[in-house]
């Protein structure tokens, strides 16, 4: 086997740790269906197929019994190749899982490779990758419905962020899988691989019943700087914080909203954009130039999923006492494989608010919005970012941003999560979409609001929009237009269609039934297909931008939050003429290159970047994020960094640091678990970042007005990651 597949191994491991933010979008109780049981009550095996049938590459392995075997793990990645005709003969009503273990103290990743029959090179169809968390006995299993679109993997007990990554596999093609196996943080470790089967219904979810996790939500097996002993140690330091008085935000230098005054235009008394011939600015409402340092995710904390697990806690209390009631989330947008919807519903615990709880009764939420909102203003932040909560964003007094919720989709779907757009369905939906702004139009705090975040279809660097509705059946008003389109190019000429196209078609009608891969018919299929992928997109955008003006006239509208590393096609930024922002997620150390790419292909917009993150290994977390560094200390330095050369970028307007809390350490809804955050599960500060931190904010504005170059960077290998090639 070549390099290629552990190249592929590493890609997929990122989409799952930089991608996984797509899965914050929240959907309402009436889109997720009836939460499904877990665990199957009776279980068939299939067929034959255990580990013994697979042949390993790029490592050895012990066979220790039938159907198991352990992996010594160093630097290169372990993968295990299956090659078997059965496997284009099971059903999409099968399940596929297997048991793994791993020792030490950090996670491994894991992921499932799907090749099909047509598919002849290295690179699979479809990868779905998660990460195993260390010293706990999980199962991994997907339904294999799953596979022709590579929707969402559900969270199941033991397992960490999932990720699908790929545009699918049939399962009448389906001819070779592979399970790869990584470890992506250094040294020597073991895994164990066990019970490898197909089954004819969902297999259940063993944990074992070590406890792992203390009475605050901190994880025992690991020590670091900034965690507490006890609750008694938390609430004492909290109530100190409590005490502090908040400062004022405008100074002889800042603005009431944090705004540069040394840079005034036209006050309008609303957030708006500004060229000035040399860059792009926001201004704030009182006409001064502002640069938007944000922070995600501001909250009390982050709801972890403790279904199936919660005998790995020291402690919880009971889901009907009333004292813990806030920490309790029943959270309706899980997404699940099992469901028409994709989605269902979880029953969350939250340490945070719980930590407040037990610190301040019934004040609590008042006493951490007065500390947070305190401790904004020392770290030179002035901007609420994404997913916040909106109750503090709107009281606190700080510039904030929104995020919309319930992005129309039709009913018909034409790949993943992307709408029939030219249906009425569509824009009957983008209208009752828009509605949610009409309360926050005459806010002059509110900067903007994002209409989305990485929506899943666009995970796919190949994806054609048009092809996928090619292979639909009819039904969608978007293959109407489809037709109709290339009916005119071809002057509804069909011998001329088909002999662009090395078709035999008798009348365009025809194409309303289903093609598998049409773009491979010719080039110039493949070409009228762009074209036509193209303004789907267009759009996508345009119809609920449309809307959401006409409700709110005066806030900007800031687009998709599209991931970065898939932006690298110009036909991906159909529809950015309608935006007043173009917004992205950024997972670089430096985002020079992907705001160049932005500001050519969006047509010079000004841009924002909505997503970006170092951990450290200091935390105590088994998982650091999609960068990360050795020290808390040197995850400053990264920052600082980062920063300075957003803005000296001509049209970067802000940079939002995702996210103020770390993950849950077992994970959050959807599995991820990393330390990225500001304030550990006990709401203390990472002393040693956070130093670094509100140094780096200080002197960014500096920058921005060209008074100085950025920093030099850092040395090479002070920053790691996971290879983020799309």
């Amino acid at each position: 086997m070549t390099r290629n597949i552990f190249k592929t191994l590493v890609t997929s491991f990122t989409c799952a740790l930089v991608l996984s933010a797509c899965a914050d979008n929240k959907h309402s109780k009436e889109e997720a269906d009836v939460k499904k049981p877990m665990v199957a009550t009776k279980v068939n095996v299939i067929n034959e197929i255990t580990w013994d049938d697979f042949q390993a590459y790029g490592c050895k392995v012990e066979r220790l019994k039938s159907n198991q075997i352990k992996i010594k793990l160093g630097a290169q990645p372990c993968t295990l190749m299956l090659m078997s005709d059965k496997l284009s003969q099971l059903t999409s009503d099968k399940w596929l899982s297997f048991m793994r273990t791993s020792d030490g103290k950090r996670a491994v990743g894991t992921s499932m490779l799907f090749w099909s029959k047509n598919n002849k090179g290295q690179r699979p169809d479809l990868t779905l990758a998660d990460a195993l968390f260390p010293e706990l006995a999980s199962r991994r299993a997907i339904p294999l419905t799953l596979l022709a679109e590579g929707r969402g993997m559900p969270k199941t007990p033991g397992s960490l962020i999932g990720f699908a990554f790929g545009s699918g596999v049939h399962l009448d093609e389906w001819s070779r899988f592979a399970v790869s196996v990584t470890n992506f943080f250094g040294g020597e470790r073991t895994v164990i691989l066990d019970e490898f089967m197909f089954t004819d219904a969902e297999p259940d979810y063993p944990v074992g019943n070590k406890v792992m996790v203390d009475e605050i939500g901190q994880w025992k097996a690991v020590d670091f700087k900034d965690k507490f002993t006890d609750a008694d140690a938390m609430t004492q330091y909290l109530k100190s914080e409590a005490s502090k008085a908040i400062p004022e935000r405008e100074s002889d230098s800042l603005s009431h909203f944090g705004g540069i005054k040394a840079k005034k235009y036209e006050a309008t008394g609303y957030f708006r954009t500004q060229f000035d011939d040399e860059r792009w600015f926001l201004v704030d409402p009182q006409g001064y130039a502002f640069y938007s340092i944000g922070i995600d995710i501001i909250a009390a904390g982050i709801g972890g999923n403790v279904d199936g697990i919660k005998q790995l806690h020291e402690w919880l209390p009971n889901e009907d006492d009333p004292v813990y009631a806030k920490a309790w989330i029943q959270a309706d947008y899980i997404q699940d494989i099992r469901s028409e919807t994709g989605l269902s519903s979880s029953n969350l615990f939250d340490f945070g608010t719980a930590n407040l709880i037990k610190t301040f009764g019934k004040d609590w939420h008042q006493k951490w919005s007065d500390i947070t909102a305190r401790r904004l203003i020392e770290w030179n932040v002035n901007t609420v970012g994404n997913w916040s909560d909106m109750d503090f964003a709107r009281s606190s007094k700080t510039p904030y941003v929104m995020p919309m919720e319930k992005f129309p989709v039709t009913t018909k779907r034409i790949f993943r999560d992307f709408p029939d757009v030219y249906s009425e369905e569509y824009a009957k939906k983008a209208a009752i979409f828009a509605q949610q702004l009409a309360t926050y139009k005459d806010d002059p705090y509110l900067i903007g609001y994002f209409m989305n975040n990485e929506p899943g279809w666009a995970y796919i660097p190949t994806i054609n929009l048009a092809e996928e509705l090619l292979s639909k059946g009819d039904g969608f008003v978007s293959k109407d237009k489809l037709i109709e389109f290339l009916t005119q190019q071809y002057k509804n000429d069909i011998q001329v269609f088909n002999k662009a196209w090395n078709t035999e078609f008798s009348q365009f009608s025809d194409l309303n039934t289903p093609i598998r891969r049409a773009a491979t018919l010719s080039e110039i299929a493949a070409a009228d297909l762009q074209v036509f992928s193209t303004m789907l997109l267009e759009e996508y955008i345009r119809v609920p931008v449309v809307e959401t003006k006409k409700v709110d006239p005066n806030h900007l509208n800031m687009g998709m939050r599209w991931a970065s590393s898939a932006l690298k096609q110009k036909w991906r930024f159909a529809g950015s003429q309608y935006l007043d922002v173009f917004s992205m997620n950024n997972y670089t150390d430096d985002p020079t290159m992907r705001l160049d790419i932005a500001a050519e292909f969006s047509g010079g917009k000004p841009v924002l970047i909505g997503e970006f993150h170092h951990g450290s290994m200091e935390g105590g977390h088994p998982t650091y994020g999609a960068r990360w560094t050795k020290t808390e200390a040197e995850r400053a330095i990264a920052y600082q960094y980062y920063a300075e050369k957003a803005a000296a970028h001509p049209n970067s307007i802000g940079i939002h640091y995702f996210a103020y809390n770390d993950d849950p350490v077992l994970g959050r809804f959807d599995g991820e678990n990393f330390h990225h955050g500001f304030v550990t599960t006990a709401h203390k500060p990472y002393t040693d970042f956070i130093e670094g931190y509100k140094k780096a904010n200080k002197g960014l504005y500096d920058v921005l007005l060209k008074k100085r170059e950025p920093v030099e960077k850092y040395d090479e290998d002070m920053v790691k990651s996971i290879n983020m090639s799309f």
